[in-house]
């Protein structure tokens, strides 16, 4: 698979920016109506008026929620995700293929040859809060040919599939 064409790139990035900028105005929008029903909730606490600032405080979640979700930002950070029950600093491992189709020349960890396809280690130590991570402290990545990959690293089987005439290449680490 090629490249993309840097027409295709600058449009990729616009639509991030752009998806970024509707984001912050939703979470910002949100967090204005949360104010104002919180508000309303402790003017009108008791009375048959509170109605209204409550469907204000539900609204405002639902704002907040869909700012996060347009985010690419927030996207990514949701998609590394971890345990609800995590907290704190958390260090994790993410596995990948890295195939020839991404044009890139990278040096073997171990055995330092160069390699157009084999598996990238990504090592990352963040903050968490609900297992969402917030603050990333440090990241590194490591890049194994495919003959290292299953020396080095035990239970880790490359295969490729061939399956209705594409092929998709799977990373399966056995614990």
């Amino acid at each position: 698979m090629p490249t993309k064409p840097s027409s295709v790139e600058f449009a990729d990035t616009i639509s991030d920016l752009m998806n970024a900028i509707a984001g912050w105005l939703l979470i910002g929008l949100g967090t204005a109506a949360f104010l104002s029903g919180l508000g309303g909730v402790i003017q009108y606490a008791g009375t048959a008026d509170m109605v209204i600032p409550v469907l204000v405080l539900l609204f405002s979640f639902v704002f907040i929620t869909s700012g996060m979700l347009v985010n690419p930002r927030f996207r990514r950070r949701l998609d590394r995700r971890h345990e609800v029950s995590r907290f704190g600093r958390i260090q994790s491992v993410d596995s990948r293929v890295l195939s020839e189709s991404e044009n890139r020349v990278e040096s073997c960890t171990s055995c330092d040859a160069k390699m157009r396809e084999g598996l990238v280690r990504r090592y990352h130590e963040e903050y968490t809060a609900a297992g969402v991570p917030i603050w990333t402290l440090s990241e590194n990545h490591n890049f194994y040919c495919s003959s290292c990959a299953t020396e080095e690293l035990p239970g880790l089987t490359l295969t490729d599939r061939d399956d209705d005439s594409t092929t998709e290449q799977v990373v399966t680490e056995v614990e």
